[in-house]
């Protein structure tokens, strides 16, 4: 059985305005649609599209590679809809933006086993 949905495009239009100070804000709401999970960031989210650490040679070798991905992330972590589940879904979103491999893992790795204090930053005090 065919899947009716073979050819759809993963993500819609990623539109923003640069705000200042490496920041970014959606002028539309930007939809991922994964295999397993739809997820849709508003209006107004404001995003740095991508964040590398400033080491020398990941920066180089990460920085700009994968902007949709890294927008559906960072609103995944400061929306606290779970570490793990964010994670995961950046890894797909990569391989659903194209990514390859040697990069897309890299990075997959770099949030996964050093994102928990990006992550704990965005939790609410109560």
């Amino acid at each position: 059985m065919e899947n009716r949905l073979e050819g759809m495009p993963k993500f819609s239009a990623l539109e923003y305005l640069y705000v200042g100070y490496d920041m970014w804000k959606l002028t539309r709401p930007f939809m991922y649609f994964g295999d397993t999970r739809t997820v849709v960031v508003p209006t107004g989210f404001i995003t740095d599209l991508d964040s590398v650490p400033r080491v020398p040679f990941m920066h180089a070798m990460l920085k700009g590679y994968t902007v949709r991905a890294a927008t559906i992330h960072d609103y995944l972590y400061k929306t606290q809809r779970g570490k793990k589940f964010a994670d995961t879904t950046f890894l797909m979103a990569m391989d659903d933006e194209g990514i390859p491999a040697a990069r897309r893992y890299p990075i997959y790795w770099g949030v996964a086993l050093f994102g928990a204090k990006a992550y704990s930053n965005y939790k609410v005090i109560t």
